[in-house]
């Protein structure tokens, strides 16, 4: 029998089956193992953990919050809504400002470290794609590079608002300094 952890491994490496990362030839559940490294250096908590293994599963597959609910209860089901995007909103831009306004709102530290890890993941990989691709990269994030630097500075200041994981609060801005200039304190 697996243990929570592990089931959530084994569910979110089949829900993201055949999926790859932008940009990258890899699939896409690095990006959440990724995450959950992260949050494993500074939390043993089982249901924060199995958030962040989880947290892309509601906007990038077949699977709703349900099916989480079921399977790892209400309290993950609630952590991995709360970081879900609301993916009928089809522009990028106003897709991303109505997660920011509801990572403003959220008072719960747990989801504010996953959202800072998951970001940080992106800008690392976005980062190293655009020493290889130059501006190129913007045409597969999905936003330009002013859009990109919009959010990526919003959720620093979110983070650190909320007072997140200093470890992951000093990885964030340093490198969201060397990809888009100084973050205003």
């Amino acid at each position: 029998m697996y243990t929570k952890v592990e089931e959530a491994i084994h569910f979110m490496v089949k829900a993201n089956k055949g999926q790859k990362r932008k940009n990258e030839n890899i699939d896409k559940s690095f990006h959440s193992m990724i995450i959950y490294s992260m949050l494993r250096e500074f939390t043993t908590t089982e249901d924060v953990l199995v958030s962040a293994l989880l947290h892309d599963v509601i906007n990038d597959t077949e699977y709703g919050y349900e099916e989480i609910e079921e399977r790892f209860g209400t309290l993950v089901a609630d952590m991995v809504s709360d970081l879900s995007e609301d993916m009928s909103i089809t522009k990028w831009l106003d897709r991303k400002k109505n997660y920011i306004r509801r990572m403003r709102a959220n008072y719960d530290v747990n989801v504010i470290n996953i959202m800072l890890a998951d970001k940080l993941h992106n800008l690392i990989s976005n980062y190293e794609n655009f020493l290889k691709m130059g501006d190129k990269i913007w045409k597969n994030t999905g936003g330009s590079k002013d859009e990109n630097k919009w959010l990526y500075r919003e959720v620093y200041g979110i983070a650190k608002s909320k007072k997140a994981n200093d470890n992951l609060l000093n990885r964030y801005k340093e490198i969201i300094e060397v990809y888009f200039g100084e973050v205003d304190e």
